[in-house]
């Protein structure tokens, strides 16, 4: 069994794209990835306790925020980042990458349902070829999104997705489930994971010069996120 753990970041203004980041991690690892970023955490925080002062939420460590607000020294922030990137490059964290284009669609405010869609089937598929089930864990924004989420996701196994090329997701089972980011370190990899999505995409070669002591991180450090599956939607 595989617990697929996602998380957002919506579009802006200026940057068109919707990110859905996942991670797909088996039963036996579960241990070996959660003590990862506890010693990250111990490091960082010198407590491993789940609670929300020792929660990790990328776009904080990178502009220095809220938990990360004392940590002035910009290459600090940068190397717990770089940390974390390299336990979701470690083999035992499967990568899903959705990117809804909102600027080629109809309707912008379709763009969260095709990016969940697109996950179903993604991490069914992910899951087929590893001869196994997966159960989606998501970040607990509030109750009307988990219950319209869990419906979803109960209708597409039910009758399969609603894209005019889609088909059953055999492979997930149970509802979506969904808890506070700051009680899960997997959830916590997804943000960082959906995170550098965006920050990939949208800074890696038109940048200001605020980014350039991250992506010349990135380089030396040879970060490569390469996703088990993926959709970048419309084409």
């Amino acid at each position: 069994m595989y617990l697929i753990f996602f998380d957002e970041v919506k579009c802006q203004p200026d940057y068109p794209f919707y990110h859905l980041g996942g991670i797909a991690i088996a039963e036996e690892n579960f241990l070996l990835i959660e003590e990862e970023v506890n010693k990250i955490s111990n490091d960082v925080f010198k407590l491993t306790l789940l609670c929300p002062k020792t929660e990790f939420h990328a776009v904080d460590i990178f502009h220095g925020k809220k938990l990360f607000k004392h940590m002035t020294n910009v290459p600090d922030r940068l190397v717990i980042l770089s940390r974390l990137l390299k336990v979701l490059m470690m083999p035992e964290v499967l990568l899903i990458d959705i990117q809804i284009n909102t600027a080629k669609l109809y309707n912008k405010s379709y763009a969260e349902k095709y990016a969940f869609m697109f996950l179903c089937e993604r991490a069914s598929a992910l899951m087929k070829t590893k001869k196994s089930l997966g159960m989606l864990i998501g970040d607990r924004e509030n109750d009307k999104n988990a219950e319209r989420y869990s419906t979803t996701l109960s209708q597409y196994r039910e009758k399969g997705t609603d894209y005019q090329y889609g088909g059953a997701i055999p492979n997930l089972f149970e509802s979506v489930h969904f808890t506070h980011s700051h009680l899960s370190r997997f959830l916590q990899l997804a943000d960082v994971h959906a995170w550098f999505l965006q920050f990939k995409k949208r800074h890696i070669i038109n940048h200001k010069k605020q980014h350039e002591p991250f992506i010349e991180l990135l380089k030396s450090h040879h970060i490569n996120l390469s996703p088990s599956k993926y959709k970048i939607w419309p084409p």
